[in-house]
């Protein structure tokens, strides 16, 4: 299959020349380079790769690595010229032309899916890049449940479907991939895992990564879903004590203590959960938006979290002498956490049509 092969480039070296004719030799499709606000003293690179054949998209000031795939996205809506889709290309040779080569050729086998080019971190890697990726790749299992063990790859496979959606993506710099993965995850692209020759030059110390600010950028993406979540719960706590003091002060002040309490508490929490359920669908690892069948679901989760909550309180003032407010504390605060994971994975979860061809593809690539 025909690709454009997309590489965004800030002050590149000069191996980046020999690199791009590498590319057009194995006649993959058309290049094109982003010049991400480089320096003067790089024109003669980009200079070059115009004489070579390749297409030069320049920003007039460093914008970012996601900003610059954006730009490229912008260019080939244009100019698709009979492809099938993007491959995105780090610019210090560290993605081999067959590793390349292998993307290309699992996209042309899974036209919808997210193809991306895996390393496995052995020996030799720089302990920054191990770390960072050890740590995004836990993160986003446990806040998204997408389980990918390089998920910083920059040696990605695009296809045409997914290309209006990821230019309205947030994002401009590193932490615009991440947020390339989560969109995949919720619209249902299937990854197709393609392993790739892990190759870093003097410890990569070529790289752009600024190692504080860029690293907080992408921390703060891994968290945006569980700050929603946490903001949705806080909002549904305002909600259920709210209407709580209203039945019980005021509408429902003429009925006896017992049923009052009893029943200002269910009302107050059933339309608080109406709240929650709201909010929650919205937030960026749900999947599965059809309410007949995440309603029944969250109900179900509700119930027994209700359940739970009155019991482990209940539990913890008898058992421990625990005061009473401070077991609910603790007990609600469990349950949250729990809460989450379990709408990650099975109230807001859609179930993926296994991708036949996706496995064979990483199952060849693997020998």
């Amino acid at each position: 299959m025909r690709v454009c092969v997309v590489i965004p480039a800030y002050e590149p070296g000069e191996e980046l020349i020999a690199y791009v004719k590498a590319i057009q030799e194995a006649a993959l499709g058309p290049i094109v380079a982003v010049d991400d606000g480089s320096s003067s003293d790089y024109a003669h690179i980009f200079a070059a790769l115009r004489e070579q054949g390749c297409t030069v998209l320049a920003h007039s000031e460093n914008r970012g690595k996601g900003a610059a795939i954006k730009t490229a996205l912008e260019w080939y809506r244009l100019h698709p010229n009979g492809c099938g889709g993007i491959v995105t290309v780090d610019c210090d040779g560290q993605h081999t032309v067959p590793d390349v080569r292998r993307v290309c050729e699992a996209m042309a086998l899974c036209p919808r899916s997210l193809v991306l080019g895996c390393r496995d971190f052995g020996e030799g890697t720089p302990t920054r890049s191990r770390t960072g990726n050890r740590v995004a790749s836990a993160a986003m299992r446990a806040l998204y449940d997408i389980d990918l063990k390089d998920t910083q790859t920059g040696l990605r496979g695009l296809p045409n479907a997914m290309h209006e959606g990821l230019l309205g993506l947030r994002g401009e710099r590193y932490e615009y991939e991440l947020n390339m993965l989560i969109f995949a995850k919720q619209q249902g692209f299937p990854y197709t895992i393609v392993p790739i020759e892990t190759v870093y030059f003097n410890n990569n110390a070529g790289s752009h990564y600024r190692t504080v600010e860029d690293s907080a950028r992408i921390a703060l993406q891994l968290c945006t879903g569980l700050v929603q979540y946490a903001m949705s719960a806080g909002l549904s706590v305002v909600v259920d004590v709210f209407l709580y003091c209203i039945l019980v002060k005021w509408i429902l002040l003429s009925w006896d203590t017992a049923p009052r309490l009893f029943w200002a508490a269910v009302i107050a929490r059933i339309c608080s959960s109406v709240v929650n359920y709201a909010c929650n669908r919205h937030l960026p690892y749900v999947q599965e938006k059809r309410v007949g069948v995440t309603v029944i679901k969250y109900y179900c989760l509700w119930l027994v979290q209700l359940t739970a909550s009155f019991a482990g309180a209940w539990l913890l003032c008898v058992g421990l002498q625990m005061d009473d407010m401070l077991a609910k504390l603790l007990i609600d605060a469990f349950l949250a956490v729990a809460s989450y994971q379990i709408q990650l994975r099975w109230v807001f979860h859609k179930k993926e049509t296994p991708d036949v061809s996706a496995q064979e593809t990483a199952q060849e690539a693997a020998r």
